[in-house]
């Protein structure tokens, strides 16, 4: 893999760019947020809002599940200050749709996040999780899966893989090449390498690859290594008038993660009585994880008209917009392996059908067709449309075979889609989207969002919006609590659809959103202290409370995240009141302004809660009785300098770990890594 990036590197400059330098409109995108697994669109603020042209920012969708994306107004933000070396490069996401909804995402060429290089960082993510980077995590904010359809449920790693909704298609004028590297304590190495071009008139392809790596012989605690590597190729092609394009992807993630159960004996790590902590007993000592995905994506879109001829000045009263069609094809892997005797550290009534060793693999492919209309039309602005419109259809087959069993599963289902936006004086906004499941396992499950968006003023002068979202969501739970079986742990259950109702409503002012998000939950299903399936028939509630974005002082800022969090079922529920974090910096431009430097210190706090422990071999988190962690706060500084195209930061984190204060866990039985040091560099270029 990497040879290969290295030749494409090398030889890259030998292929000519010769096109003509295309207009600002011709290359204007537009993302939304999109889920390409069920293909449909959730209604987002990118569809139905507009840009404030203050500080040149797209503002978060907020019926997300963990909807925090504000950082994206200061990487633009931050681009202002650059703009002497800046160049187009945009980008848009997961499927041809999102392009042709006419909105762009720039790269990333700030410093102000550059430091946040751990993938449960990125959007100040809050994550309950274990002692080494690149482990199974939990978020601490509750963000449910929401999506309708077949879901299999092991989501512990899935910030650390590349999905199809997330691939990068790049719109340039000329290559673009990011590499990134980041080295850390204990010979910890991250690395990123982004690479695209155009090849020749119409056709663009590119390359992005990841490497979180963490030797066993020097991770933190026993038995805590990991390697991680996933990678994409892209490819995109699209006729001279537009009128027809291609996109395609082949996706690759593979994740190696050594499992050690947790340590033994808490009393030895809280005393100190061990400083070596490769010296802590561990509960598991010969067991890992194995979690390998790959597949392959093309779409393809047709202008239903022609496009109007330069001499044309008749207006098109009516567009017939535009239909696609996409294939998609995924393989799943999921093996744990244990080869020690029966062990103690599994929680189980039941005897495991292998006394020696442990060995279950999962096997799992899926196939996706989908057919989609929508009225957009030639890159077309949808925010001058008064109404927009969508829908379509997607077939999914699902062919599955579980741990120690000889019959294969195979689901069929049909999701059925559509959804509508009404923009009113480019100052008010609604939208609406639905689906529903057909098939032989989801039946009846559907979705419906509603976003509402309301501007103080006008688009170009007001201050602020007010942001309303309403959901309603009827779900089958994930299929690991319905059906699984392996070595320590079966079952079968029947259980009842989960059902959510969820208001929300949030305050937005240039970096700075303020807001509420209330729940009201039936059947909700989880894995209890003896690791069961669950499920609670009464309803719940929970209410969230949420302050986020970026407050600057001059040259002093404050970026921040926090979070309140209150439910009527806090024994079952399980997440921590009250948590947050906090970076206060110091920012200026040097040099003459060269360059652009940047420090502060970060606090990362939540408070004290029965988090849920982890089962290794599930790969899931469960509810546990007798550990509380928390209550401690975690704090880093930093220090970040920009060169024109180059970013280095240097980073000494959970500095305060020194001052002998041993409560410091992120999961029972977990406790987080010590004082460690990252140095790390990222350089741009565009030759």
């Amino acid at each position: 893999m990497i040879k290969i990036l290295l030749l494409l590197l090398i030889h890259g400059n030998s292929f000519a760019q010769n096109e003509k330098f295309i207009s600002t409109k011709d290359t204007t995108l537009l993302q939304t947020d999109s889920s390409v697994t069920t293909n449909y669109i959730i209604i987002s603020d990118t569809v139905i809002t507009l840009i404030d042209t203050t500080f040149n920012f797209t503002d978060s969708t907020f019926i997300q599940s963990d909807s925090n994306k504000y950082e994206t107004s200061i990487k633009q933000r931050d681009s202002i200050l650059s703009s002497s070396d800046s160049l187009s490069v945009k980008y848009f996401e997961g499927s041809v749709e999102n392009l042709k909804l006419n909105h762009p995402y720039n790269i990333d060429t700030n410093t102000y996040c550059f430091q946040k290089f751990d993938p449960l960082q990125i959007n100040n993510g809050l994550y309950s999780t274990l002692s080494n980077i690149g482990m199974a995590a939990k978020n601490m904010v509750y963000s449910p899966t929401l999506s309708t359809g077949y879901y299999l449920g092991s989501s512990s790693f899935t910030n650390y893989l590349y999905h199809n909704s997330k691939v990068k298609y790049y719109k340039l004028f000329m290559p673009y090449t990011d590499l990134s590297y980041v080295m850390g304590s204990n010979r910890e190495q991250n690395f990123n390498v982004v690479f695209t071009r155009k090849f020749f008139r119409g056709f663009t392809f590119g390359i992005d690859y990841a490497l979180n790596f963490s030797p066993s012989r020097n991770s933190p605690y026993l038995r805590t290594g990991i390697n991680e590597q996933r990678a994409f190729f892209t490819s995109q092609y699209y006729t001279k008038n537009k009128r027809y394009g291609i996109i395609a992807n082949y996706l690759i993630n593979k994740i190696v993660v050594e499992e050690n159960g947790g340590i033994k004996y808490d009393s030895i790590f809280k005393d100190n009585l061990e400083t070596d902590r490769r010296l802590i007993p561990v509960n598991l000592m010969n067991a890992d994880n194995l979690i390998k995905q790959s597949g392959f994506f093309i779409e393809q879109y047709f202008n239903l008209l022609p496009p109007k001829l330069k001499n044309d000045s008749i207006k098109r009263r009516i567009d017939p917009g535009n239909i696609s069609y996409s294939f998609r094809y995924k393989r799943n892997k999921m093996v744990y392996h244990d080869g020690s005797a029966l062990s103690a550290f599994y929680i189980n009534p039941l005897l495991p059908i292998d006394s020696i060793s442990t060995f279950d693999s999962l096997f799992q492919s899926n196939f996706q067709n989908t057919l989609r209309w929508s009225n957009i039309g030639y890159h077309e602005n949808p925010l001058d449309k008064i109404f927009y419109m969508y829908l379509g259809a997607t077939h999914s087959y699902i062919e599955q075979l579980l741990p120690y069993d000889s019959v294969r599963s195979k689901y069929s289902q049909l999701t059925t889609f559509g959804g509508v936006a009404f923009n009113f004086g480019r100052s008010f906004h609604l939208g609406a989207d639905v689906n529903y499941v057909f098939g032989n396992y989801n039946q009846d499950d559907y979705e419906l969002n509603v976003l509402l968006k309301q501007y103080l003023g006008t688009e170009l002068k007001n201050v602020g919006f007010l942001k309303f979202g309403l959901n309603f969501i009827n779900k089958t739970p994930e299929w690991y609590y319905n059906n699984y079986q392996s070595n320590y742990y079966r079952w079968s259950n029947n259980l009842k659809k989960e059902k959510y109702f969820i208001l929300s409503g949030s305050y937005n002012y240039k970096q700075f959103s303020a807001g509420a998000k209330f729940y009201t939950i039936e059947n909700h299903t989880y894995l209890n202290d003896s690791i069961r399936p669950k499920q609670i028939e009464n309803a719940e509630t929970l209410l969230q409370l949420f302050v986020e974005g970026t407050i600057p002082l001059s040259k002093f800022g404050i970026n921040t995240r926090i979070v309140y969090q209150s439910t009527s079922q806090p024994n079952i529920i399980r997440f921590p009141s009250l948590l947050g974090v906090m970076d206060i910096y110091f920012r200026s431009a040097i040099f003459k302004h060269a360059a652009i430097l940047q420090t502060g210190f970060q606090v990362t706090y939540f408070s004290e809660y029965y988090a849920d422990a982890y089962m290794p071999e599930l790969r899931l988190f469960y509810t546990q009785n007798n550990i509380k962690i928390g209550n401690y706060p975690y704090l880093d500084f930093y220090f970040t300098l920009m060169v024109k195209r180059a970013r280095m930061f240097f980073k000494i984190a959970h500095f305060n770990s020194y001052l002998g204060d041993y409560r410091y866990y992120l999961a029972p039985n977990y406790p987080a890594r010590d004082a460690r040091f990252y140095l790390g560099v990222s350089w741009r270029f565009h030759d």
